[in-house]
């Protein structure tokens, strides 16, 4: 009867580890998810806007104002700490003007021109990217994807409030048909 025990034991132990290495190969699995720009903003951000849409009248309302402000600075924790790719356009902060003419920070933001030619998007649809050695800075109209481990961060006045961060694991250029949008 006591074998019987310890069998049976046994084998819920040996159960157990092999759910738990199973869980744990997952969680650190080098896979990225392809994230989409929208799913850097949490499903609940904007709840306050009717169904219906925005009014002139709306906009000229300072605490409807105020609302929008804070929907723009509150972070999706279900995708931080997650290896992503994201596509979406490189806005320099500073860059080398030598012959290579190469940035070592720069922006992602998910339109062509914003912060330069337009004002630039709420905190939480941008990123402040980090790249650990210079990369040649892209035209403003060339789209690119980034792969990295998304980070939250304090606003960065510095880099538009930005509230999130990635140290780039590889930055690509691709195609303009091969941007991500939404279906």
């Amino acid at each position: 009867m006591m074998v019987f025990k310890v069998q049976l034991v046994l084998k819920f132990f040996f159960q157990c580890l092999v759910v738990l290495l199973l869980f744990l190969n997952n969680v650190h699995s080098d896979d990225s998810i392809r994230l989409k720009w929208l799913e850097l903003v949490p499903k609940y951000a904007y709840d306050f806007v009717p169904e219906s849409g925005v009014t002139e009248e709306m906009w000229e309302d300072e605490i409807f104002l105020q609302k929008v402000e804070k929907a723009g600075l509150l972070i999706n924790d279900e995708v931080v700490g997650k290896k992503i790719q994201i596509d979406g356009f490189m806005v320099p902060l500073e860059f080398d003007y030598g012959e290579g003419l190469t940035v070592e920070e720069f922006v992602l933001v998910p339109d062509a021109g914003m912060c330069i030619h337009v004002p630039p998007p709420p905190p939480n649809q941008m990123i402040f990217v980090k790249l650990k050695k210079p990369e040649k800075v892209r035209f403003m109209y060339q789209p690119i994807l980034i792969e990295g481990v998304l980070k939250k961060t304090p606003p960065v006045k510095d880099v538009y409030n930005s509230i999130y961060e990635v140290s780039a694991e590889s930055i690509k250029d691709i195609d303009m048909e091969d941007l991500y949008y939404e279906d």
